[in-house]
Parts: C-alpha cells; sequence; structure tokens
C-alpha cells in the first residue's frame, strides 16, 4: 500500500488523462501505440517524480504532511530513493516507444527537472515554481506530439502553465509553516503569505488576457469564451477572495484543492468546445 501511495495515484490518473487531452484534442479517436507509450512514460516519470519529491522534503514533511508513506515512517528513505530512480528509468524506456525524438527529450528533461526540483529548488523562490508549472504543461504537449497534434493542445498547453504557476504559489503559502523550519527561501517566506497571494495575481490576470486573446484570433468560440469566464475565471476570483479574508493553512489547503477541480472543469469546457 506505501508503493501506492507514495505516488499518488489519483495526480498519477491525472496525468495519463493530461496526456491523452493532448493526444486527442479537437481530434478525431484512432488507437496509436505511440500514445499508450507517451501515456505510460509520462505516468512513470510523474510516479517517480513524487517519490524523489517526498524523499527530498521528509523533514518539512513532518510538519506540513505528517500522514505522508515517508514522515509516518511506513517506508524506509532509502527504499523511496531507488523506487524513484526505478519508475524514471521504466518511464524513459516508455518514452522511446513513442518513435518521436522529442518526445524522448522532453522525458529525459522532465527526469532531471524533477530531480533537480526535488533536491535543490523547491525551496528557492521562483525556479521551482516555474519548474512545476513547466512540468504541468509539458505533459499536454507531450500528448500533442505523440499523436502529432501539436497545432490544437498549445491552447491548453499555454493555460495549464499559467493556472498550475498561480497554484503553486498558494502552496508556497500553504506549506509556509514547515519550509520555514526546514531553512527555505520560497517566495512565501520572502514576500509573506498576502505578499505571495498578491503576487499569484499575476498569472491568474494573464489567464483572463490569454482566453480574451484566443476569443479575438477566433481560436475558441464565443460560447467557449464565456464559459471559461463563468466556470472558471469566476471561481479563480472567488479563490482570490477567500484567501484576502485569511491565510490560514486549512483555508489554503481547501483553495488549492479547489484550484484543481476548476483546472479539470477547464479541461472539461475546451474538449466540449
Amino acid at each position: 500500500m506505501a508503493f501506492l501511495r507514495i505516488i499518488r495515484p489519483f495526480n498519477c490518473i491525472f496525468v495519463a488523462l493530461t496526456v491523452l487531452f493532448g493526444a486527442y484534442f479537437q481530434r478525431i479517436y484512432v488507437y496509436s501505440p505511440e500514445v499508450i507509450a507517451a501515456v505510460a512514460a509520462a505516468l512513470l516519470i510523474a510516479a517517480g517524480g513524487y517519490v524523489i519529491n517526498d524523499f527530498y522534503d521528509v523533514e518539512s514533511d513532518k510538519i506540513n504532511r505528517p500522514d505522508r508513506v515517508l514522515p509516518s515512517s511506513k517506508m524506509k528513505i532509502r527504499t523511496a530513493f531507488y523506487y524513484a530512480f526505478t519508475l524514471f528509468f521504466l518511464g524513459f524506456l516508455s518514452s522511446l516507444l513513442t518513435r518521436n525524438i522529442i518526445c524522448v527529450i522532453i522525458a529525459a528533461l522532465n527526469i532531471i527537472i524533477l530531480f533537480f526540483y526535488s533536491k535543490a529548488c523547491q525551496h528557492k523562490p521562483l525556479s521551482g515554481n516555474l519548474m512545476v508549472a513547466y512540468s504541468a504543461a509539458s505533459t499536454f504537449l507531450f500528448g500533442g506530439l505523440s499523436n502529432r497534434n501539436v497545432k490544437n493542445c498549445w491552447i491548453i498547453v499555454v493555460f495549464a502553465f499559467l493556472y498550475t504557476l498561480v497554484r503553486e504559489f498558494i502552496k508556497d503559502a500553504e506549506d509556509i509553516e514547515g519550509d520555514q523550519r526546514v531553512g527555505a527561501r520560497t517566495l512565501a517566506i520572502i514576500a509573506g503569505t498576502r505578499g505571495i497571494v498578491n503576487f499569484a495575481l499575476i498569472p491568474a490576470f494573464l489567464i483572463f488576457l490569454f482566453n480574451g486573446y484566443l476569443l479575438l484570433t477566433a481560436k475558441i468560440t464565443p460560447i467557449i469564451f464565456y464559459m471559461i469566464n463563468l466556470l472558471v475565471i469566476i471561481p479563480l476570483v472567488l479563490f482570490f477572495f477567500i484567501l484576502y479574508r485569511g491565510t490560514g493553512q486549512r483555508r489554503m489547503r481547501i483553495v488549492t484543492l479547489g484550484m484543481k477541480f476548476d483546472m479539470l472543469i477547464l479541461l472539461v469546457i475546451l474538449w466540449i468546445g
């Protein structure tokens, strides 16, 4: 059970779905072994990323997430390290089956980024946030490349990068107590919880502008434009309103969970559009 829990099964399933989304967004479904290989590669690499992150984050997780596998001593720390690299290796091998050199390069790059993010960058200002946002967006691109669908999927790649960046800033604030105790220098620690919420407004506003750009360039229909505003951007504004009323850890945890659901709604809207 520990080997399953530590890879965040729900998150891994979501990663697999993002690859499929990128592969088949605005395209007719056709079975493709290359797409299946891309799904397997992204899922395994993401799983390895979660494990290596927990390996390097065990001390702050004892404060922020004591129920996780390593802080609760349900898996040996050394076992987690070997488990992560086994997943990375299997993920890279799967990427070779996509028969796309760019997919292979992205797979290798993501493994390197996930490792160095966990080891050295997750507790540094901005660089760690940007790495996570890139990793989230790259899964859609990975799927698009595996099925020659980049011309359609680039829209959600941009949305995913910006929305993940918003959520990452809020998560910095959520984890501030544990991060302070391990000597981290995240943006939330430097700017304070209210400051990081203000900082998160920048990518949030870019989401609003990008939605308008898509309408003006006829990349989306007016109906999709209004649906995104009503069901995605307005809830995002409400999340900020909640945070400006208070920045307690429980409140921020609820908001970051809500943001996950909000991103899922965005995917549904774009898919049906």
